[in-house]
């Protein structure tokens, strides 16, 4: 029997867990691929999830660029896009500089992302990041990564 076009067979990794090897049947909603993934490995709420690509650029994987996916592809069952820009939203406005500097270091790296870049920009974190600047009292490292996040993120149009 011929493989079905709409299906791909793909590996998804999650840290801590053995991979799953799935048919990925692209007519399904992206939804319900990632319930299914969580049922998997026993993980409630899966709204709080997303899929991303392991290796390479690691984009999230949306409705829009799931048929990019090909046989092969290993994928990565992560924070949905969401979830994450409020924990590093949190994290940028903690009292403590090295959370900060944590938050702003993760966020420099996943702005390049434009559905994680929205999801930040939605929350008006692009104006926290013009605060830290114009406040100039943190730290040169914290500056940096501050810098180097609101232009990943300017890439994306704010």
């Amino acid at each position: 029997m011929p493989p079905q076009k709409d299906i791909v067979k793909i590996a998804i990794q999650m840290p801590g867990a053995y991979p799953q090897l799935i048919d990925l049947d692209q007519k399904k909603p992206l939804s319900a691929v990632i319930k299914e993934v969580c049922d998997g490995w026993n993980l409630a709420s899966p709204d709080n999830y997303a899929l991303q690509y392991a290796d390479g650029i690691q984009t999230y994987i949306t409705e829009s660029n799931r048929l990019d996916i090909k046989n092969g592809s290993i994928l990565r069952l992560t924070k949905a896009p969401g979830r994450y820009a409020d924990e590093l939203f949190k994290g940028i406005q903690n009292s403590d500089s090295g959370v900060r500097c944590d938050s702003l270091k993760q966020l420099a790296g996943v702005s390049t992302d434009v559905t994680f870049a929205q999801e930040f920009i939605s929350r008006d974190g692009h104006t926290l990041l013009v605060h830290i600047v114009e406040n100039g009292s943190e730290t040169p490292v914290i500056m940096a990564h501050t810098l180097k996040g609101f232009m990943e993120l300017m890439d994306h149009g704010i």
